[in-house]
């Protein structure tokens, strides 16, 4: 048997299991996949992928699997940007004449949320470990201003936040975190951006909001970045995260 058909067959097995020992959950989630339009046998397949996707706010199991689908007819889109217009002043990212577009197609991202994450376009080995080093040195190099440690909204992953009081109301919605890296399967990030900022970036194509951006859950200031594929990209990762620590910190300052 195939590796594909081995995960395959574990997925199947633990959604029987699924709905097996919790009926009340399994008329919920079959009430939420029909309307989807998920058929039993593509339940399996759903339920792997969502593993696929790595550690998130959600366990990595088959309740996290359900709390997922559940959230899905929840999901806004990212790509808008009117919702940014009135507040576009201030600015962190520099002069936008200067700020690059994004080559090629955006990344792909997976059907579930959370995790959000993307499913293609993943860097190399080589690239993954650039970025985890380039997110630290931001913290190290801002020292005063950050503080590295556990995110509140994905525990699974290292985080900076604002040291001291958030600053603003953005901060203090998200708790004081800046952003973080999800340094297990994609490496792509969710940064806290200034609102023009945000414009700029999911306009140039380097990410998207966060699918419940905007809501008393979530700030609408949340992007996620794609994953950068070579120095180039990375370079212009840096800048937004950079971008991301001024704002949140509201500090012109930023190493």
């Amino acid at each position: 048997m195939s590796d594909i058909s081995k995960r395959a067959t574990l997925a199947a097995a633990s959604v029987r299991e699924l709905f097996a020992r919790h009926p009340r959950l399994t008329i919920l989630l079959s009430s939420v996949t029909t309307f989807l339009g998920l058929s039993y046998p593509a339940l399996a397949r759903n339920y792997q992928a969502y593993k696929d996707l790595g550690r998130g706010a959600l366990p990595s199991n088959v309740f996290g699997w359900a709390v997922a689908c559940m959230l899905k007819p929840f999901e806004r889109e990212g790509l808008s940007t009117e919702i940014y217009n009135k507040d576009l002043p201030e600015s962190w990212l520099g002069d936008p004449e200067t700020f690059p577009f994004r080559h090629g197609p955006r990344a792909k991202l997976g059907w579930h949320f959370p995790p959000q994450r993307q499913v293609d376009q993943i860097p190399s080995d080589e690239m993954k470990q650039k970025i985890i080093q380039a997110f630290l040195q931001a913290a190290v190099d801002n020292i005063k201003r950050v503080e590295v440690a556990a995110s509140l909204a994905e525990k699974a992953h290292a985080a900076m936040f604002v040291r001291g009081p958030p600053p603003h109301a953005a901060a203090a919605q998200n708790k004081r975190e800046i952003g973080h890296v999800h340094a297990d399967v994609d490496y792509s990030m969710h940064l806290m951006l200034a609102p023009g900022d945000c414009k700029l970036v999911i306009e140039h194509g380097w990410g998207e909001r966060h699918p419940l951006g905007g809501t008393q859950f979530v700030p609408a200031q949340l992007l996620l970045l794609y994953a950068p594929r070579d120095e180039e990209e990375l370079a212009v990762v840096q800048r937004i995260t950079k971008a991301s620590i001024g704002f949140m910190t509201n500090s012109r300052e930023v190493v």
